[in-house]
């Protein structure tokens, strides 16, 4: 895959609180989040930018379902917490069997509408896991305890596995779902020493996209998981502290948001993302 510069970034919205989510609804408004609690939604094509909330906290990973109700990791409040159209906020997960949620990180759906969430824990602490909300709201851990700062996930569109970022062990986790909802024997699909990974995105095509807080850089991993630099921005001014990223519903750009900086851009990588699941809930 050719190497892209940053001058090809499209700047698609600014004036946002620096966001560290950004994802699309199933009606193809995007959504992200600002540190100060801010949900925000841009509608397109000209992604004219409103804020839809407040959740009075740090606002992680965003993830959208049939009716356009957001599901929010707030890292403040330790709780993911639903805001409906309307902007209504109500509390969806607090606490599992095994324990009360420490710092939910992102979010996401799967094909059968159950809603999984990093709670990445303590930065330095291995004491993350990775929790699966199924549509009765029924929580628990399926993998947890020890893990090194969970964050961005991904559903494989071949089979449905998880992929899932440890940030401060630098590396990438396939943990394998089986058909009747069990979870197999994670593995390390890939290493990045050296790099804080942050999001996760995979393409039609099985390629995996992956955004880096540190240094500035997305990477393209292939199913045989070769490693390509995709875009770098050695000065930190258009990918500025890189985190979540996600594909526009229809199109081949790829959106990200910049937790150090003020914008939302995106860039055409020249493949179409997998679809998102949008579960009625």
């Amino acid at each position: 895959m050719a190497r892209h510069n940053v001058h090809q970034v499209e700047i698609i919205q600014t004036g946002l609180d620096h966001p560290e989510c950004v994802n699309f609804g199933p009606d193809g408004r995007l959504y992200a989040g600002g540190v100060s609690g801010q949900v925000y939604v841009m509608t397109p094509p000209r992604f004219e930018l409103r804020q839809l909330a407040n959740v009075q906290g740090l606002v992680g990973g965003v993830a959208v379902d049939a009716n356009s109700n957001v599901y929010v990791c707030n890292a403040t409040k330790r709780s993911v917490m639903r805001v409906s159209p309307k902007g209504e906020v109500s509390g969806y997960c607090d606490k599992t069997p095994e324990g009360p949620v420490l710092s939910p990180n992102y979010g996401l759906f799967d094909a059968k509408g159950n809603y999984w969430f990093s709670d990445c824990g303590d930065y330095w602490k291995p004491n993350g896991r990775l929790v699966r909300v199924k549509p009765n709201r029924q929580a628990e851990s399926m993998i947890g305890g020890n893990w090194h700062f969970p964050n961005g996930l991904a559903v494989s569109p071949r089979d449905g596995a998880i992929f899932m970022i440890e940030s401060t062990a630098a590396d990438i986790i396939r943990v394998p779902v089986n058909k009747d909802g069990t979870v197999g024997t994670p593995e390390i699909y890939v290493q990045l020493h050296g790099h804080v990974m942050d999001g996760l995105a995979f393409a039609k095509s099985g390629n995996l996209y992956v955004s880096c807080y540190y240094p500035y850089r997305i990477y393209t991993i292939s199913p045989d998981r070769n490693t390509e630099l995709l875009i770098e921005d050695t000065t930190g001014e258009i990918l500025n502290q890189p985190t979540n990223i996600a594909f526009e519903p229809k199109g081949t750009r790829l959106f990200f948001a910049n937790l150090g900086g003020l914008h939302v851009g995106a860039f055409d990588v020249g493949e179409k993302g997998a679809p998102l699941y949008y579960p009625k809930l």
